[in-house]
């Protein structure tokens, strides 16, 4: 890939944040390493909302280097306008499904015409891709698995969809970053904004208690609009099944 949706985006979507109704916890979690509580009610949620810019950003990539494995969905859609005296217009899409952590995942990227499936663990990496995939990277071969003791060096140009943290850190960024303070007692989040100074250009609802895990970000500029959803912290990708489905060639699976 030589060429991605800009993954940093510059206006708040105009769409509804799910949040979800809770309880206080009777017993607050422990608060999130970085954060001085001394100033605020532990019971009020994990003090996110106390620090900001890049304090915020290092964090939220710190909970979710701790938080394990989790399932990333979502959809990226870029605008492009060839020509200055045209309407913008929708171009390329990309989505993602990944599922695991930095260094055990199974993830399937489509990028325009390009789509990639891919099974990563302590043991290698086996790649498999399309006939867009094969044009975009030379010596590959379309619907050809390739099995390498190391990471397949075609994943490094999605870089960052394939690390949680580095994600969450580029989504964010590490200026004009906060989280809003909580609001009530009957929802278990918290907004985290980026943007310039008055102008929101992107929130990530994180966890109000504990560790701050995201669950969702929304964001859009000129270049492009996004969702991406953050589920089902701490289960492990079904790596037998990947391997089943990425069989290296002249191998069972």
């Amino acid at each position: 890939m030589r060429r991605r949706p800009a993954l940093v985006l510059a206006a708040l979507l105009a769409v509804a944040m799910p949040l979800s109704a809770c309880s206080r916890p009777a017993d607050p979690p422990p608060t999130p390493s970085g954060i001085d509580l001394r100033s605020a009610d532990p019971a009020d949620g994990n003090g996110l909302w106390l620090r900001s810019g890049a304090d915020v950003t290092a964090i939220v990539a710190q909970a979710v280097r701790a938080g394990g494995p989790v399932h990333i969905t979502g959809q990226i859609t870029e605008i492009v306008q060839p020509d200055p005296d045209a309407d913008p217009r929708r171009g390329r899409t990309l989505s993602l499904d990944f599922h695991g952590t930095a260094s055990t995942y199974t993830a399937t990227i489509t990028a325009g015409d390009v789509r990639v499936a891919a099974l990563v663990t302590a043991e290698g990496s086996r790649v498999r891709g399309n006939a867009g995939f094969a044009r975009a990277f030379e010596g590959r071969a379309a619907d050809e698995v390739v099995c390498s003791s190391g990471l397949d060096p075609a994943l490094v140009d999605f870089a960052p969809l394939l690390d949680p943290a580095a994600l969450v850190t580029t989504l964010l960024g590490s200026g004009g970053v906060g989280a809003n303070p909580p609001v009530g007692d009957d929802v278990d989040t918290l907004d985290v904004v980026t943007g310039e100074e008055g102008s929101v250009v992107g929130v990530l609802t994180v966890e109000r208690y504990g560790p701050p895990l995201p669950r969702s970000f929304v964001a859009a500029d000129a270049s492009g609009e996004g969702a991406l959803t953050f589920a089902d912290w701490g289960s492990e990708p079904d790596v037998d099944a990947a391997e089943k489905t990425l069989a290296c060639p002249g191998a069972a699976g």
